[in-house]
């Protein structure tokens, strides 16, 4: 028994345990990590790096900092520091801890929750990159072209103190003017520093355009919960140049990593995304030029690419994205250096997150054995069944996370639509059925509206974007506004239903 099915907390603690989450770390564990935190250890063969201007940017509400950034500017371009937590000295191979965390896979978050991979007194402790405090990093240091092109990567066992602790609405409201006092005065000696990562990630984004990068259109919410973790405010999301600027870092180092992985013949796991169904693709396109969206004829631009780049300004955005989605293959983890369609990137891993994705935790233990001396060959036999079952694990490991923070997030929505019933919202219509329409409000919730609820009879969906009538007239369209009332919210299964205004 867990509680009143009215409350999305109870629900989520109940699908946890239903898919098998593990959020409870033994005694055994839990001393490890705080032992190994501890540890005093020897800087001996790590570059220092403590003298260098290093800092993270991150969520307001992020606890495990395992990203730092720098940057200096070059006579012919920039060194691109990334710095991560080196989690694997804390973590030994097939430790307890290790194995725990290879059970988990990946850390999960919720509205009211985080479930991590690693014990608190590692994940927000000891590898967590606090500023003004000594630690442990790998770090990849880039050397780009001025054209942000990566022309080398130097991977090194180092030792860095972050400077800041950056905050994305903090940056973001430097770059656009708006920031006060306060904040100016935090950030005084990565002013300069700043402007040019800035300048280095518009860059960074206009080649990931050339290369063929998918933006796919979505919208991620955000929940304010109250003293007894009930949701009392939703918003939408919204990602700035700051989220952005660390995004088109971090890929830059993934890639960079990869690509050296690859070309000195180590044993790696890799995050690949194969290429698309090339019919449903083009199953696609016909429909969308029923509605009037045409791709751009390029044949050195991927045709998903282009066909969101047609349909991004249109009411047909979402429609458009959710079916090429359908189309794609699902990005896994692999032994093989497949490549990731989605990025345009013929390399690339997660390297950049260890605190909290086992993958990551992986490749650094490969590195790190790597930059100590130990050759191909031996890395190999110590290592290739390791990445074959690690991989395969870590992929189901992260299907099931996702699913589980979908469908708790679902909960939360209802729960918190569950004191609107029979208020009226403005919305548009998201998607379509046989069996009716969903709506999305401004606050990325989104409802159904069953057919039989909507006042014109005999309405056939067209298979493409509208409810048609018996004529074949179109009635609803996806993209089109429409009032609807909330009519009903069940939370334990996350649905809304609504009925027109």
């Amino acid at each position: 028994v867990y509680g009143s099915a009215d409350s999305a907390r109870v629900c989520a603690d109940s699908l946890i345990d239903s898919m098998g989450i593990p959020c409870v770390f033994s005694e055994e564990v839990q001393r490890e990590a705080k032992e190994s935190a501890a540890r005093r250890d020897s800087l001996e063969g790590r570059e220092d790096f403590r003298d260098r201007l290093i800092f993270t940017i991150d969520g307001e509400d992020a606890k495990d900092l395992d990203d730092a950034v720098s940057l200096e500017k070059t006579e012919t371009g920039w060194i691109l520091g990334v710095h991560i937590a080196d989690v694997s000295h804390y973590v030994k191979a097939q430790s307890p801890l290790d194995r725990e965390a290879r059970l988990r896979g990946t850390s999960v978050y919720f509205a009211d929750r985080v479930i991590p991979m690693l014990p608190e007194a590692l994940s927000n402790g000891a590898c967590s990159l606090h500023p003004g405090e000594d630690k442990l990093t790998l770090s990849a240091l880039m050397t780009l072209s001025k054209s942000g092109k990566c022309l080398d990567v130097r991977v090194t066992k180092s030792v860095i103190r972050s400077r800041i602790r950056g905050v994305y609405r903090e940056v973001n409201e430097l770059f656009d003017g708006t920031a006060g006092k306060e904040i100016r005065e935090k950030y005084p000696e990565a002013l300069t520093t700043l402007r040019s990562m800035r300048s280095l990630a518009r860059k960074l984004k206009q080649n990931a355009v050339k290369r063929g990068t998918i933006d796919f259109a979505s919208t991620e919410a955000r929940f304010v919960l109250n003293e007894e973790g009930a949701p009392v405010a939703l918003y939408s999301r919204i990602s700035g140049e700051a989220e952005e600027l660390i995004e088109q870092f971090m890929i830059t180092a993934n890639s960079a990593v990869a690509q050296l992985a690859r070309e000195k013949k180590l044993p790696f796991v890799y995050r690949i995304h194969e290429n698309p169904d090339g019919e449903k693709l083009q199953e696609l396109v016909q429909s969308a030029r029923s509605l009037g969206i045409t791709p751009a004829e390029n044949n050195r631009r991927p045709l998903p690419q282009a066909l969101m780049e047609a349909a991004k300004d249109t009411r047909f955005a979402r429609l458009i994205s959710s079916r090429l989605l359908r189309c794609m293959a699902k990005a896994r983890y692999d032994g093989e250096p497949v490549g990731h369609y989605g990025l345009g990137l013929s390399d690339y891993c997660h390297f950049t997150s260890p605190i909290r994705r086992y993958p990551d935790l992986c490749i650094h233990r490969i590195l790190s054995d790597y930059l100590a001396g130990s050759g191909s060959k031996a890395l190999h036999g110590r290592y290739d069944d390791f990445v074959r079952e690690a991989a395969s694990s870590a992929t189901s490991c992260e299907i099931r996370a996702l699913n589980a923070e979908r469908s708790c997030e679902a909960c939360y929505k209802a729960e918190y639509m569950s004191a609107y019933i029979g208020r009226t919202f403005s919305g548009i219509i998201s998607s379509l059925s046989e069996n009716g329409m969903f709506v999305e409000l401004p606050n990325t919730v989104e409802g159904m509206v069953r057919l039989e609820s909507l006042p014109e009879s005999e309405l056939t969906y067209d298979g493409v974007a509208s409810l048609t009538d018996r004529r074949g007239r179109p009635c609803y369209t996806i993209g089109e506004e429409i009032e609807v009332l909330v009519a009903a919210c069940d939370i334990s299964s996350g649905r809304i239903s609504f009925v027109p205004a």
